[in-house]
């Protein structure tokens, strides 16, 4: 199916935040987002600037797993300068504003996988990466990168159709890339704003979404591997898993894969 490129001139025109997307860098094609974006940032790019593309060469997700990027969907990351209290909640905020933009913008409901997973009906349609720029105890900038499956028929790919989705395996039609940006934008920084006075609202509200409350899981961290039933998300997005034995363990997002077992 031939796709047309995104419209930066519509994003722009339609956009009505305070700071995000005020600076919008398009790439055709890219390596990956994320390392235009921290290489932005280490080089004083503002809060807000997005960098977009239609693909990836060597898009990567969460650790280091490549990331298909094939054309028709949206790839792309934003920097921010986030204080060290807003810093373990980037991704409830982030995820968040991905489920209300896909829901604003085609009706289509979601849930949301620990740590970082948008699923439609347990098959994932988006998956992020947030890399941190820490210096001296400091948090100098964030980048936040986004791969969201708006335009692919993800079922001509078999080895990812049992565990992948796209917008458009469930609208039956092309799914406006503009308007889904736009939303995402405005979400985003609504709820990024609220995290440092209500961050306990948002740490609600991406609680709520999660579908790995009360499930039996396999977690993988380092070299140790974990299963057990998950008691529940503490404020700072850690897992406390009971295992088989009775003892409890907290899981860190960025140290583990996750999937629910068998």
């Amino acid at each position: 199916m031939s796709m047309s490129c995104i419209s930066i001139n519509d994003i722009r025109n339609n956009l009505h935040t305070c700071f995000m997307g005020r600076e919008i860098i398009y790439l055709p094609e890219t390596a990956s987002t994320q390392t235009v974006a921290m290489d932005m940032a280490r080089k004083g790019a503002e809060a807000g600037t997005v960098i977009i593309t239609e693909r990836q060469t060597e898009g990567h997700g969460r650790l280091k797993r490549l990331w298909l990027s094939p054309q028709g969907n949206i790839y792309m990351s934003f920097i921010l300068h986030p204080n060290q209290n807003e810093l373990s909640r980037l991704i409830m905020a982030a995820s968040l504003a991905v489920s209300f933009a896909i829901e604003d913008t085609t009706g289509i409901m979601t849930e949301l996988k620990w740590p970082n997973d948008i699923l439609i009906k347990g098959k994932k349609v988006c998956g992020m990466l947030i890399e941190n720029d820490i210096r001296d105890g400091q948090v100098n900038s964030s980048a936040v990168g986004l791969g969201i499956n708006v335009n692919t028929d993800m079922q001509t790919y078999p080895e990812l159709r049992d565990i992948a989705t796209s917008l458009i395996n469930h609208t039956g039609k092309p799914v406006s890339r503009e308007k889904l940006i736009l939303s995402f934008l405005h979400e985003f920084e609504r709820l990024y704003l609220y995290l440092n006075e209500h961050g306990e609202c948002v740490f609600e509200m991406w609680k709520k979404r999660l579908i790995t409350l009360g499930k039996e899981v396999d977690v993988t961290s380092g070299r140790d591997i974990y299963r057990g039933i998950v008691e529940t998300i503490n404020p700072d997005g850690s897992l406390r898993i009971r295992l088989a034995d009775g003892n409890l363990v907290y899981i860190m997002a960025g140290d583990v894969s996750l999937r629910h077992a068998d």
